[in-house]
């Protein structure tokens, strides 16, 4: 279906799952979520996984923003990142230490 097809109560919704699946690191349009509606309709509604829906699309997710590449970061940055999060000491920063390689 074209968005102009759409109801003014679709348009809305189509905003919406537009601005959710942007959340989920789904870059797509709105007139890519109109054409796909009862999919994307459906996944709003959690009737079907991301996973489905992306496979029905063809729409793919990025990497989450959180994603750091080991490769990325040079040892003096995470030596630092890992002495300023183990002087920290709260429960987030153990976590994120142990997803940090050693240097």
């Amino acid at each position: 279906m074209r968005y102009d097809q759409l109801t003014r109560g679709q348009k809305q919704e189509a905003q919406g799952i537009l601005q959710r699946l942007r959340g989920e690191g789904v870059e797509t349009s709105v007139s890519q979520v109109a054409v796909h509606f009862d999919d994307a309709s459906a996944w709003d509604a959690k009737a079907i996984t991301l996973a489905t829906l992306l496979d029905r699309t063809g729409w793919t997710r990025s990497a989450p923003v959180e994603t750091i590449h080991r490769a990325e970061l040079p040892a003096g940055v995470l030596r630092h990142v890992r002495k300023v999060l183990g002087a920290d000491g709260s429960a987030e920063s153990t976590e994120a230490l142990e997803l940090l390689p050693e240097v």
